[in-house]
């Protein structure tokens, strides 16, 4: 069965049957991006089982067991996207499985339950069946509700008189007076002074602390007292990134010969002295 719904079959040069085949192309859907070739069949995985439903192709002439091993091979070559093609293939698969199996194996003896309303044997593979349409109408209404919702249209509205006779059947809503829109406006007046607004984040500012700001600190002090000790500077600063970068200016002040700076022992006070000019 090709993807056209016509019917053919598939065998290689030698007469033996086309091994089975998956692979995934672009497509919305995923059981429209899985495509399955078989000995009788050549298409998509949605079309497999729309056949199926409408009978125009035998599950019998489906080989299940060589299609698990051609998807899990197919699927590993996949780096994204994997979930949602899993989950469409395990539910069309285990349908598929059901109603082969009940086809396979024999019927039980006819009982009352296995009786239709007419009297007749009731058929499994048509109970199947009806599921499988019942399974493809939710499936196209999520379809649906998705395109909705990548649309934009998040905002729904139903009638409560409506919601309530949809729900009875061959029901019509009371003939009620609407309900007051001024009603709605008190209601969301009530509810913003019981929830009100949450507070604003507080927003994170970026600091920023240069060599020349923290060279400029050093410049300062040294106009107010001609030795500082760099320890007793800094004796109030608790950020590391500050002292660091003071530590940096320090040296980049030595470098340029405007201070000088001794430690007499490890670990020691640290004393900083301007040089004069021409020094």
């Amino acid at each position: 069965m090709t993807g056209n719904g016509v019917a053919s079959t598939a065998v290689s040069v030698t007469g033996e049957p086309v091994p089975v085949m998956i692979t995934f192309a672009a497509a919305r859907r995923a059981e429209d991006a899985t495509q399955v070739r078989l000995d009788v069949f050549d298409g998509p995985l949605a079309l497999l089982l729309s056949l199926i439903e409408q009978r125009q192709l035998d599950v019998l002439t489906v080989r299940l067991g060589d299609l698990a091993p051609a998807f899990l091979d197919a699927l590993a070559d996949l780096e994204t996207g994997r979930l949602p093609l899993l989950s469409t293939f395990v539910s069309v698969c285990a349908q598929l499985i059901l109603i082969k199996s009940r086809a396979v194996l024999p019927r039980p003896p006819a009982d009352d339950k296995l009786r239709s309303r007419d009297g007749e044997e009731a058929d499994p593979e048509e109970e199947l069946r009806l599921r499988l349409l019942l399974y493809r109408q939710y499936r196209d209404a999520g379809a649906r509700l998705a395109a909705i919702a990548e649309a934009g249209n998040t905002l729904f509205h139903r009638e409560a008189e409506a919601a309530l006779a949809a729900g009875r059947r061959d029901a019509r809503p009371a003939d009620l007076p609407r309900l007051d829109i001024q009603l709605l406006v008190d209601a969301l007046r009530v509810s913003a002074r019981l929830a009100p607004p949450p507070e604003p984040r507080a927003e994170v500012v970026p600091r920023v602390v240069t060599l020349e700001q923290r060279a400029a600190l050093i410049r300062r002090a040294l106009r107010a007292a001609p030795t500082i000790v760099l320890q007793e500077l800094l004796h109030d600063v608790k950020d590391r990134v500050v002292v660091a970068v003071t530590f940096m200016a320090l040296l980049e002040m030595v470098k340029g010969h405007e201070i000088a700076i001794e430690q007499h022992e490890p670990w020691g006070p640290i004393s900083v002295s301007a040089l004069a000019d021409g020094r």
